[in-house]
Parts: structure tokens; sequence; C-alpha cells
């Protein structure tokens, strides 16, 4: 879906510790840290800290996939610095998360709660429906230091590339039997509210840019992009 910088200035200690960077599957214990670092960006005017938080999650949830394509990335003192999740267009989501905490809220605040993931599924569809069978979707990319985005993004793919053609037992691939090939492309949207200039710079070719009527407002139109890029 997105990229998002949340970090301040790059300073010599935190270009330092990228040298102890640690790629690992993503533990949903990390889960709260996160909710943590983004809410600040996703929370929704005029709404609750607590339904904001719930509705920063539901973001999260709504990107994740039943595959093995979630990461992580933290440094040598175990810290989290970066996720990366990614998917393929027939893999399935659970809505076990969202069936749940749907339940917990007011009436007013399931109609803001649904709309928003209606809107996520929808840009989701719009993506999927341009992928070929071996290409592969960047569902959310988030870096909480600076640097960290960039070297998550590529070592992720290089996991997932390389699980494609070499593996075992003790390595068993990533892709499943009707994604196993090598990803051509890597797919993407995002919004006017992350950072599209990102892609821009790091040589995605622009596929779409539509505005979304629903949540423009009568001076400033709500921009989608889709972009791609070939591996």
């Amino acid at each position: 879906m997105t990229y998002f910088r949340i970090h301040s200035a790059e300073t010599a200690d935190s270009m330092k510790t990228l040298e102890h960077a640690l790629l690992s599957p993503f533990d949903e214990k990390n889960m709260p840290l996160l909710v943590s670092k983004v809410f600040p960006l996703w929370n929704v005017s005029g709404m609750s800290e607590k339904f904001n938080r719930l509705y920063v999650e539901m973001i999260i949830h709504t990107n994740m996939h039943q595959n093995a394509l979630q990461f992580e990335m933290k440094n040598k003192t175990s810290s989290l610095q970066a996720i990366s999740f990614f998917a393929h267009k027939n893999d399935m989501r659970s809505d076990i998360w969202f069936n749940s905490a749907v339940k917990k809220l007011s009436d007013s605040e399931k109609t803001i709660f649904t709309n928003g993931r209606k809107y996520l599924l929808m840009m989701d569809e719009k993506v999927f429906s341009l992928m070929g069978a071996d290409d592969l979707k960047l569902c959310l990319f988030i870096s909480l230091e600076k640097g960290w985005g960039t070297r998550i993004l590529r070592e992720s793919l290089e996991k997932i590339q390389n699980s494609s053609s070499s593996f075992s037992k003790e390595n068993p691939p990533l892709l499943d039997a009707e994604t196993s090939h090598a990803p051509r492309y890597l797919w993407l949207w995002t919004d006017g509210e992350c950072n599209v200039s990102y892609y821009i710079e790091n040589n995605f070719e622009l596929i779409s840019k539509e505005e979304y009527k629903p949540f423009s407002s009568a001076t400033v139109p709500y921009m989608t992009y889709i972009f791609r890029k070939k591996l």
C-alpha cells in the first residue's frame, strides 16, 4: 500500500546500526509498537485516541495476507526498525481480526471503520487486476529510522526471489506452487497521505493516477497512485 518514513534526520549513529540489520518474519507481538509509531499519521480527525489506534491496527491487518511474505527488520539491540508486507494476486487474507474488532464499535464508528477498509480493499483489487500471476504486490512498507526502508525492501525482495530458485527442507520456498517463479514486477498503490516521491525517485513507473472522490474535499482532491517496477 504505502511507504512511511517515521524518523528524524539521518545521524552517524543511525546509519551505523544498519550494519547489524536482521531480517526475519514479522512477529505480531510487535503490533502494539507499530501502531504507536504510525498512530500520529493515520488518525481520523475528530475521533477518539482509542478508536484511532484500532483504526491504525485495522490498516495494518488489512495489508497482511496468509502467506510467508511479511517481514520485519531489527537492529543489533533487537529494536524494530522497518516492516515490509507482500502478496500475490491470489493470496488470501483473514477477516477474523476485523470481524472481532468491529463488534467493539458504535454504529457511527463502524461506518468509518468499514468505509476505511473498503477503500483499502478497493485499491488492492485495482492493483491485483493489473498484475500477472508471477508479479508481486508491496502491501505495506514502513521505516522507523533513516535508511531502513530501502534496506528492508532490498533484502526482503532478495529473499523472496532466491527462495523461488533455491530451497530445501530447512529453507522452504516462500512462494506457493502457483507462483513459484521469481516475480517479474513489483506493484503497489499509494495516495496523497504517503511518500509518493519515494517511488518516483526510485525508478518506479507510474501506471495510474486517479482522484478518489469520497475522500476529496471541495478544494483538495484526494489522489491515488499505482506504480510498478521491473525486478
